[in-house]
């Protein structure tokens, strides 16, 4: 026979709110580990991206973007290679620092432009698709590239 006492009731409660608090630990780190299933096997070259000023600025240079479904995003940022790694759930979206290679590639602004895409693929937080139009935000919700879709 179990004889329930103040005491048995305050242990129990202690029990359902650590197996709460496990649980709810488990599911914000699964989420924060899900690749972001919208733009799981889908590619995309760049159309425009944010400036140093700013302002968004027309790409000179083919750079592409394949988001693989293994949570790998990889393609040429105008010269050089890249590849890095991608998660995210819903809306929201972070890119690790991307590993390119290093060739010097001539032309004018071309290294530049590559290095700000660079830069800014650590920098989105968010983006949003629009048909055939990807849309990458930063920090504050600032569009920082836009893509189109590759078929």
């Amino acid at each position: 026979m179990v004889i329930f006492s103040p005491s048995n009731l305050s242990c129990m409660r202690s029990g359902f709110f650590i197996i709460a608090i496990l649980l709810a630990v488990v599911l914000v780190t699964a989420g924060c580990s899900m690749v972001t299933g919208g733009l799981s096997g889908t590619s995309w070259t760049l159309v425009a991206y944010e400036g140093d000023d700013g302002e968004m600025v027309r790409t000179d240079a083919y750079v592409s973007l394949h988001f693989s479904e293994d949570g790998t995003v990889s393609g040429t940022a105008g010269c050089n290679s890249y590849s890095a790694e991608y998660r995210g759930g819903g809306d929201q979206l972070v890119i690790s620092s991307p590993a390119s290679t290093l060739m010097y590639c001539p032309g004018e602004g071309l290294m530049e432009q590559e290095g700000r895409f660079l830069y800014l693929l650590e920098e989105v937080r968010s983006y949003q698709i629009d048909g055939d139009i990807l849309m990458m935000y930063g920090a504050g919700g600032r569009e920082i590239l836009v893509a189109g879709k590759l078929r």
